[in-house]
């Protein structure tokens, strides 16, 4: 029973609530004949479809989403160049000797902004676009992989293929947990809110 549970709160992301309860029992009453394996399988395989139709049956919305969410990053990601550039003239000064504490104050500024850029962008997509929140999450990952792909190509022209792959799913992987975190956080937050006024 624990399983049609966490299935239902699977498909719940990608689905109402209603349709994730019917579709997680239809598939646990099948499961008895066809296993666990086909079963997970099945829920993650219907997690995907949903997911990949509601970003197909909204393409102009998703693109707009994911164009918004893209802006954001970049004016996000510009602020924290210049913040950066005068914090980079101005802590050696404030900070005497400590090189350690430089060191790990600097990969905390630098790479916990990214993190913190995805998590506020899930949300904002979240509020945006209440119910289709992985699939704007989708939309997003696919046009900041893309914007990516294109600076990447203008700045070294003579990038190999294979590098330009691999940087690409290197900051898929990096940015999209967090970016779904943001979501899911921002989905919890109305949920709640939803269930308080009721």
């Amino acid at each position: 029973m624990r399983r049609v549970h966490f299935a239902e709160s699977i498909l719940s992301l990608v689905t109402s609530q209603d349709r994730a309860a019917s579709t997680a029992g239809d598939l646990a009453e099948e499961a008895e004949v066809r296993g666990a394996t086909w079963f997970w399988s099945s829920v993650f395989g219907a997690a995907a479809s949903l997911l990949w139709r509601d970003v197909a049956e909204r393409p102009a919305r998703m693109t707009g989403l994911a164009l918004c969410g893209l802006a954001i990053y970049v004016v996000l990601d510009c602020l924290h160049a210049a913040f950066t550039g005068l914090a980079f003239f101005a802590v050696p000064f404030l900070s005497g000797h400590a090189m350690l504490w430089n060191f790990i104050g600097w990969q905390i500024w630098l790479n916990g902004s990214e993190f913190f850029f995805a998590l506020l962008i899930g949300r904002m997509l979240a509020r945006w676009a209440p119910g289709h929140e992985l699939a704007s999450c989708l939309a997003s990952v696919i046009m900041a992989s893309t914007f990516n792909a294109i600076i990447s190509l203008v700045y070294s022209p003579d990038i190999y293929f294979s590098a330009l792959l691999w940087q690409m799913m290197i900051e898929t992987v990096q940015y999209t947990p967090m970016l779904l975190a943001g979501a899911l956080w921002g989905r919890h937050k109305r949920l709640v809110r939803r269930m308080r006024q009721v």
